[in-house]
Order: C-alpha cells, then structure tokens, then sequence
C-alpha cells in the first residue's frame, strides 16, 4: 500500500482506484465491463452501450459511451467489501471530473441484505461534471440514512452514469469514512 493512503476501512477502494490511476489500461463498453477486479461498468441491456473506457496516466478513468437504445440505468460499480460502519459518524466522496457537456452522475452506497437483496443509499448531491475541471464532496451522516445499516454482507460504492451517449472523465475519486 502507498503511503498516501489511509489505512481505515475504505483503505481497500482507495488503493484499488490508486492501481487504477497507476495502470495505463482501457478496453471495450459493453452490457458488464470489468476494469479491474472490484471495478466495473454494468449498463442496462436495452441502453445497447457501446465504447471505450481508458485510464490514462495521472486520470482515473475516461468514458466515451454511445447510447443505441433506451435503457434506464448505467453504473460504475465498486466492491466495497463488508465494510463495517458501526463505529463510523460520516461515510463520504470526493471526485474531480470533466465532461464536454454538463453531465449529472448520483452515487450511492448499495448494500446487501443477508436474506437476499439490496438497499441504496443515495448521495444527497449530484456530481456535475462540465468543461471546466470541477470537485465534488458530499458526506452521509450514517446514524440519519434508514438505508444505510452499520453491517452488512457486502457494499457497493455505485456511480449511476448517464442513460444516453456522453463522454466523460474521472480525474480523481476518493471514499472517506470518519
């Protein structure tokens, strides 16, 4: 693990999207893209997504995506393991995007339920990536989300993209949990 990175329970994500910024890879969009192991794309089948995704040098990830169908949801999905928030006040994010026309992204914790499913716990502000470089932060104050337990068997950091053709590009994505 680098030194810059924290060693609290969102160590694991922050590490991961720093190999990401580190790795030079790209590939093909399609219904379920992984980029790497914990990290992947999943678009609705009735969106038929196609593109490229790249992580150049020093960016975390670019997408050029073209919509050819209607499909309601697009997200990056990234595992966030168990990650126990009992002992945790404020679970947050923190990016730093670009895009050549306004985009809207929602994020959202998911976790998982032991007998099966699913709650989301959505981030009260919209990333809004535009021309100009911008940063975004926002926190959930844990002990106020219904949706959010302290425990459960799995989580997700999800980023629902745009359900239409864009492009857009990640320069930086952190997880805080204090």
């Amino acid at each position: 693990m680098t030194d810059n990175i924290a060693a609290g329970p969102e160590a694991n994500l922050n590490y991961a999207l720093q190999i990401l910024r580190d790795s030079q890879v790209s590939g093909d969009v399609a219904e379920q893209s992984e980029i790497q192991p914990g990290i992947t794309l999943h678009a609705d089948p009735a969106l038929k997504a196609r593109g490229q995704w790249r992580s150049p040098a020093g960016r975390l990830l670019e997408l050029e995506v073209t919509a050819d169908g209607e499909g309601s949801w697009f997200g990056l999905h990234m595992d966030l393991g168990g990650i126990n928030l009992s002992q945790a006040g404020l679970l947050g994010i923190a990016c730093r995007s670009t895009a050549p026309s306004i985009e809207a992204v929602r994020a959202c914790i998911r976790s998982g339920r032991s007998e099966g499913g699913f709650d989301d716990c959505f981030f009260t502000k919209r990333i809004l990536a535009h021309p100009e470089a911008s940063s975004h932060l926002d926190a959930l104050q844990i002990s106020l989300q219904p949706d959010l337990p302290p425990e459960a068997p799995w989580r997700e950091l999800i980023l629902f993209l745009p359900a239409h053709s864009f492009r857009l590009d990640l320069h930086d994505l952190r997880l805080f949990i204090v």
